[in-house]
Order: C-alpha cells, then structure tokens, then sequence
C-alpha cells in the first residue's frame, strides 16, 4: 500500500510535556534491555531469558507427526487441511479458494510465492502454523513484496490463532477481511520491500481484531509500520510487544486512514519514526482512536541498518484528525529512555484534554513463544 509521507519531513515540532511531569535524570538510551537482545540462528531478535509461552492445542498428548508435502490447495468448502509439513519453493504454500476451510497443524516454508494464501475464504481458520519463508536473504529487503507469510483477500470473518511466522514480506497482510480475529501470534523478522514490511497490517479490513502477540525484529529486517491499520475502522490492537523498527517512516502502532480503533496494554521497543500514531490517509480521515495503557522506550533518532535517520526527529505519539472529526484518547501510557526526550506528542490538538503520558522506567512484556506439539 503506498503511503505518501514525505510531509513528515517539514512541520513537525517538538513538544514539551506539561511541567507536573518530572525529567527523568540521563537517560542513556544506549542501555538496552537486560536480557532482551539475543540473536538466534537465524539472526532474527529474540528473548535471552524467561520467553512467555502458549501450549499449541496438541496438550501434553503424543505428538503429531506431520507428513511430508509440496503446495496444497483446497478442493471444497469446509475442507480440513492438516498435519502436513509443506516446502514450496516456487509458488504457493497452501492456496485457499472455499468457505469455511480449517488449516491446523502444519509447518510451512516457501520460496517464490505465499506460505498461505487465502481468497474469497470467509470463515477461514488458521492455527498451530509456523510459517517461514525460506526464499529471504540473510539481512536486508526481501526479494519482491508479494512473498508474503499469511495473505487473505476478501476472507471476512477470518480467525487466525497460535500462529508463528517469520522473514515474509509481511508476515501477516489482511485485505478486504472485515472481522478478522488474530490471538496468539508469535512474528518475527518482516523483510519488505516496500510497500509491505509490517508484521500485521489490516487493509480496508474493519472491525478486525489482534491481540496476544509479540512482533520482534531486529537489524536483518527492512520494516515499515510494524503493525498497520489502514482504512479498518473500528479494529483493535491489544495485550502486545512489538520490537525494533529500522524504517525512517514507519511506526511501531500506525492507525492511518481509519476511525474509532483501540490500541491498549502495548508495549513498543527500540522505534524511531514514532511509537504510535493515528492520522488521516489522503482523502480518508481519521478521528476517535484511543491509546490506552501504551508504553514506549528505547527509542533511536540516527540512521541504522544502512536507512536513513527517522523523519520525525524521534517522535513518540503522532496523532492528527480529519476535519470534524472526534479526537484522539490518550490515557494512562508511559515513556522512558527515549532519544528525543521532548518530541512527545504531535498535535496535542488532535487529543482530548487531560491527555495522560508519564515518564518512567518499566519491563516491557514478554515476547511470546509458541510451544507446537508436532514432531
């Protein structure tokens, strides 16, 4: 989806927080989180100690043992895919093209194409998936924007659910899928190019929801928003971690086009181009967006990973509405390390009154870690 940013170059101004709001004394956002840099075998950002975790439905029973497989694709309405371990390297994973299809423990790694594509699929069901796409490089952009981890088109009521995915274009894009609920959702390592690059991003998908989920990348991604909402009203993004972003204009949470969202009890590291955000898209407005219990710390305001320095000069809440539009909430959140202390908040006119942001030290959530029982 291109988005045209190029007004976050000019205009911005730093804030200053109300006096009543005490400076914390030397930050030092150099001192990253004891414990949370770690990198793995596949250089993607993970925990060192104390992951959270989710028992996949298997329980404590015998494992399965998945069976080997190339591309699927589904043959009728209600239709069970399972148990399957799927390598494709060209094309397709799985295809879904009927109702009600259910797709459950599988392991899918795919090359040239999606791992699970869905379209005209309502009522689709995804879970216990760990889905990566194998065709990425070792660092930097991936290969084209269509190799994308998870692609539902026109699938309203979607449920994704204990869904881990890793190195896709996005590695979980939504469009035209009103009602989609995601829980559990263990993501790592979006790899772009533009216009993808996000963990999650609900497109013209409104009333959908995301909640349990952590979204890790780290200095082999090339990501833009970590988590977007694009003209979806009324969708909502909770109980969340989401770590590291290297895209000069992309946020950790952005609300861009889209009215009456919730975004509550999410934690965002290392951001640079702002933590969270809720503004206009074009022609399509934005207004009565909540920030509930959100918390940023961390964050960068220099190049990195070969990018250019973020264009908001480190900002952390973006918020703007359209005209005649209810305003934006911001209550309860918190700040702590940031590279531009006084870059809080833009517009503060764009925000009810009595908007709340502190300043303080805290951990921030667990990231999440999915337990399969397959073998």
């Amino acid at each position: 989806m291109s988005r045209n940013r190029r007004h976050f170059e000019s205009g911005w101004r730093e804030c200053r927080l109300p006096h009543r709001i005490r400076e914390v004394a030397h930050l030092d956002r150099r001192h990253l989180l004891a414990g949370l840099l770690a990198l793995t075998g596949a250089g993607v950002i993970g925990p060192a100690v104390h992951p959270a975790s989710a028992q996949s439905s298997g329980g404590k029973g015998l494992a399965t043992s998945l069976r080997p497989s190339g591309p699927v694709t589904s043959r009728k309405d209600g239709q069970v895919i399972e148990n399957l371990d799927i390598y494709s390297p060209h094309g397709n994973g799985i295809m879904v093209l009927h109702k009600g299809v259910i797709v459950r423990n599988c392991r899918i790694r795919h090359g040239l194409g999606s791992g699970v594509f869905a379209q005209g699929a309502a009522g689709i069901l995804l879970e216990d998936l760990e889905v990566d796409h194998v065709g990425a490089p070792p660092a930097g952009a991936g290969p084209s924007e269509n190799y994308i981890n998870i692609q539902l088109e026109s699938c309203p009521d979607a449920i994704l659910t204990r869904v881990k995915a890793s190195r896709g274009a996005s590695n979980v894009y939504v469009v035209n899928s009103p009602g989609t609920r995601m829980s559990l959702l263990e993501l790592h390592d979006a790899r772009g190019p533009f216009p993808r690059g996000q963990n999650v991003q609900f497109n013209r998908s409104p009333d959908s929801s995301l909640e349990e989920f952590s979204a890790e990348n780290g200095p082999t991604s090339w990501t833009e928003d970590n988590i977007s909402v694009f003209c979806s009203d009324r969708c909502m993004v909770r109980r969340g971690l989401v770590f590291y972003n290297n895209s000069p204009t992309g946020a950790g949470v952005m609300l861009e086009g889209s009215f009456d969202c919730l975004v509550e009890d999410v934690d965002t590291v290392q951001q640079g181009n702002g933590a969270f955000s809720a503004v206009p898209q074009g022609d399509v407005g934005s207004g009565g967006c909540s920030f509930i219990r959100c918390r940023s710390r961390d964050t960068y305001n220099e190049p990195r990973d070969g990018r250019d320095a973020p264009t908001s000069n480190g900002l952390s809440f973006y918020t703007r509405i359209s005209e005649g539009a209810e305003k934006h909430t911001v209550r309860d959140c918190c700040v702590y390390a940031l590279a531009n202390p006084r870059n809080i908040i833009w517009q503060r006119a764009a925000v009810h009154a009595g908007w709340s942001i502190r300043r303080r030290a805290f951990e921030p959530r667990l990231p999440l870690r999915l337990a399969f029982n397959w073998q």
